[in-house]
């Protein structure tokens, strides 16, 4: 593991322990952060500390991280930053962040500051996760190669959320993790892999009706092109994993332990994805001033 660059996408904030449980059992989902002087190269895109804007032009006179340009947030968001680490008085957890918006405190304006308020939205980084293989049929019209392009023109760190059926739904809980297998055409094979971040929930037929299908929320990371080729072949699935029937089966079946094994062993070889995070250490990374949560 490339210890500078681990260290470069993940930052620490210091909560109670009743915050981390509930950001362990999702009754809270949210990390808000103050953007300041002491945080915003953690946070904040930067290129020899100098912050990158997404306005046309910098403003005349340098107001740092609390320019409010009349309402819109003038920053990037660092695209580096994956995951968010809460330590706790006796405990802490690792989070993935999943999502975040930005929205102005403190405005002032007459002179065009504020404070800016990201909310990072949050799932919990298990170390005794389960792993669940997705299938979407090439030739199923519930989800074509169109719906994936529009999701992924709506991508916001490198993922977009959305919801799958999943068939072992007793086994599954929020936080833990998939991998999407394409079957039925030339271009089979593993297509992105994710984290569940919802419990399961029963699926709504269009009678009004709760059928027996169950649906969990998902977000997706490291999502091959629309038309392009399989992070992981079919033939090479069948060949490296040969016990496991990879072209028939249910949507959401849980993996077991050496299937699992060896898919993020062929997964780990061609992608830079962090599936190992049991070596957390709070004391690796930079502490976040002025953290609260939702």
């Amino acid at each position: 593991m490339d210890e500078d660059l681990f260290g470069d996408i993940a930052i620490c904030a210091q909560l109670n322990d009743k915050a981390v449980e509930e950001l362990r059992n999702g009754t809270m989902t949210e990390i808000c952060v103050e953007i300041n002087e002491e945080n915003q190269y953690r946070l904040l895109e930067n290129v020899d500390g100098r912050l990158v804007m997404n306005v046309g032009r910098k403003p005349r006179k340098d107001y740092s991280c609390f320019y409010y340009n009349h309402g819109v947030f003038p920053y990037e968001m660092k695209e580096a930053l994956l995951f968010i680490g809460v330590n706790g008085e006796k405990d802490n957890i690792f989070t993935k962040i999943v999502g975040e918006k930005v929205e102005a405190i403190e405005v002032d304006s007459k002179a065009n500051r504020c404070v800016w308020v990201v909310s990072f939205e949050v799932v919990p980084v298990l170390k005794d996760f389960k792993t669940f293989l997705m299938r979407w049929e090439a030739d199923d019209d519930s989800f074509t190669d169109d719906d994936l392009e529009v999701f992924m023109r709506d991508m916001e760190n490198g993922s977009f959320h959305m919801d799958w059926l999943i068939s072992d739904w007793e086994e599954a809980r929020r936080g833990d993790l998939f991998y999407m297998i394409r079957t039925g055409d030339d271009r089979a094979g593993i297509v992105m892999n994710g984290q569940i971040i919802s419990d399961p929930y029963p699926v709504e037929s269009l009678s009004g009706d709760f059928d027996h299908a169950m649906c969990v929320d998902v977000v997706c990371m490291n999502v091959v092109e629309p038309g392009g080729e399989p992070h992981i072949s079919l033939k090479e699935l069948q060949t490296a994993i040969p016990e496991f029937d990879w072209e028939k089966g249910q949507s959401g079946e849980l993996l077991t332990g050496e299937v699992a094994k060896k898919l993020t062993a062929l997964w780990s070889r061609d992608t830079d994805d962090w599936d190992d995070l049991d070596d957390y250490d709070p004391d690796d990374y930079p502490q976040l001033n002025q953290t609260y949560v939702n």
